[in-house]
């Protein structure tokens, strides 16, 4: 049987339906003849807007024929439901009584039939009809309790959706913590599943990895599909659900896997397992390139949600960054026991450094480092900030090689992320050290000049951890040495590091800076030093960052002559501008 059409109400229901709305419903048949005469038919198609926020108006509106959407658009662009109207109902009376613009949306849901009663009227019916007004009181009181009704509704379901992002964020930074704990890929990819699967709530789940040359996904972790809970697997890209996200980027909620086409039931079959629901995303890097796949099965408390997706991307780049740090590592055992080729440490060291300085009004800055013959763990930074601040670090790494530069690489992650979590520059000090000395073995350590230039307060927050005192110059000649903080990064627990705030002035130069500079030797064995890096600043002053730079390089050169450098040499130097 087909479905039977929707029809059109006659006039006579149209007149019952006006004659009994909520509102006119008290009147004598006198009284309801007399405006009947003077109320507008109207009518509206599915989605069309009837009344718009915020506009001014001067009818109400009597519905008759299907529904109504009531919502409010919100700061975030959200719109907020707050009522349906079905025929019976009114709507636009509020800004009639008091006279301001309208306070919401309206817009019909369906094909909508209305009559229109304008202010002059409305206020004429007010005025001569007691039991007009009386229901009208009634119907503002019913519509205040359910609007308080819906508000506490709202507010609890807003507050409920907050404790469940808390407790995300939470677990959030649990999952960041145990995925910096270790280098090792299995034991990243085992950590990854089991926080993935404990927060979503699914049965079992894959993490794919995504093989670039062989253009195919493979994993190493496969949950629950043999007695042993790990088998390898490899899937073309493109192919099967995983295969399809790895190819597209696209997010996959399927609610009943067996009526998606792209769903394959070869493992099912093999293993007895039954799929129903699945959540199937990529997983990116900080540069937004999938270098991955999750895939997730049977929630245990239904369906898969927009909330499981949004914490599974947030999970993703910490998840990337893992496993990145995690092949560097591997790979550093790999290309150690063919060749010791340190050419690798160089492009990991390289491609962590910034790709240009900040450009700031009112600022000018440089950054460089000149490598070694071999390859060490120099590292520089530039961070910007909320409040229009930017943290700025310079720090040595211990030891050379691939190692030197996956330590660098995990300490300016830290930093990254500690720098947003707190606002000095001493405590971001302290919890880099701390989750170096817990996270690291002993002979690991880091000397840091990290700083938070406020660029509106003309301030310099800085801590100096075991790193060469950074020199402020101010009026083109008189120099001091920044050298508040404390020891080497990694070698204690919860040192108490110390900071200190400079104020920078107009025409002020910072040089922040590496032992390779300072401590370079010339034939003599003789150290740069000092005292010669603050002549070149006080000869170059009036410079721009760039020229004073090239500058101090091309003096630390001509006082090594012949003898090759055997350390990085790193440069950052910050000056704050006249006034144009």
């Amino acid at each position: 049987m087909g479905t039977k059409a929707k029809q059109t109400p006659g006039p006579a229901v149209e007149h019952n339906r006006l004659r009994y709305n909520v509102l006119l419903e008290p009147l004598t048949d006198e009284e309801f003849r007399q405006i009947e005469g003077v109320l507008r038919e109207r009518s509206y198609r599915p989605g069309e807007l009837i009344i718009e926020d915020e506009a001014h108006g001067e009818e109400m509106f009597f519905l008759v024929e299907g529904r109504v959407r009531i919502g409010k658009v919100t700061q975030t662009g959200e719109e907020q439901l707050l009522a349906i109207l079905h025929p019976g109902d009114c709507f636009g009376e509020l800004e009639l009584i008091a006279g301001r613009p309208r306070s919401a949306r309206v817009v019909a849901m369906e094909s909508v039939i209305v009559y229109t009663l304008h202010v002059k009227d409305f206020e004429s019916l007010l005025a001569s009809s007691h039991a007009f007004s009386y229901r009208l009181l009634q119907v503002l009181s019913v519509r205040v309790r359910a609007m308080n009704y819906h508000f506490i509704r709202e507010s609890n379901r807003r507050l409920e959706r907050a404790q469940r992002e808390l407790r995300k964020f939470a677990q959030l930074i649990e999952a960041a913590k145990k995925l910096n704990s270790t280098l090792d890929l299995e034991e990243v990819l085992d950590i990854i599943l089991e926080m993935t699967l404990r927060v979503v709530d699914a049965d079992r789940g894959t993490v794919f990895l995504l093989d670039e040359e062989k253009k195919e996904l493979w994993t190493k972790v496969a949950r629950g599909l043999d007695a042993t809970g790990r088998m390898i697997v490899r899937l073309p890209i493109g192919k099967g659900v995983a295969g399809y996200v790895a190819a597209t980027g696209d997010i996959i909620n399927i609610p009943d896997a067996y009526l998606d086409p792209r769903f394959s039931p070869e493992f099912d079959q093999r293993t007895g397992y039954r799929t129903e629901s699945m959540l199937c995303m990529p997983m990116r890097n900080k540069d937004g390139k999938i270098i991955g796949v999750f895939q997730l099965l049977n929630k245990r408390s239904g369906l898969f949600t927009d909330e499981d997706a949004t914490f599974m991307d947030a999970l993703s780049v910490h998840a990337a960054l893992a496993i990145e740090n995690a092949r560097l590592y591997e790979q550093e055992r790999q290309k150690i026991r063919i060749d010791r080729d340190l050419h690798a440490a160089r492009e990991v060291q390289m491609s962590l450094l910034p790709k240009q300085v900040p450009r700031v009004e009112g600022y000018d800055f440089s950054a460089v480092t000149v490598p070694a013959l071999e390859v060490a763990g120099d590292l520089y930074d530039f961070l910007p900030l909320e409040g229009g601040r930017l943290a700025i670090s310079l720090g040595d790494v211990s030891g050379k090689g691939l190692a030197a530069s996956l330590l660098m690489a995990n300490i300016q992650a830290t930093l990254r992320d500690q720098s947003h979590a707190v606002p000095s520059s001493v405590e971001c000090i302290r919890r880099t050290n701390n989750l170096l000395f817990q996270n690291t073995s002993p002979e690991k350590f880091v000397t840091l000049f990290y700083a938070v230039l406020d660029m509106k307060k003309h301030t310099l927050r800085y801590c100096t951890a075991g790193h060469e005192p950074a020199i402020l110059m101010s009026g083109g000649w008189q120099t001091r040495q920044l050298s508040t903080g404390g020891i080497l990064l990694g070698i204690m627990n919860d040192f108490p590091f110390e900071e200190k705030t400079v104020s920078l002035n107009e025409d002020d130069v910072l040089v922040i800076y590496s032992d390779g500079i300072s401590e370079a030797p010339n034939a003599e064995r003789e150290q740069f030093g000092l005292q010669r890096l603050e002549e070149v600043m006080k000869k170059n002053h009036q410079k721009p960052a760039a020229q004073i730079q090239e500058a101090i390089l091309s003096a630390v050169l001509i006082h090594l002559g012949q003898v090759p450098a055997v350390d990085d040499m790193t440069l950052v130097v910050v000056k704050r501008l006249e006034r144009a």
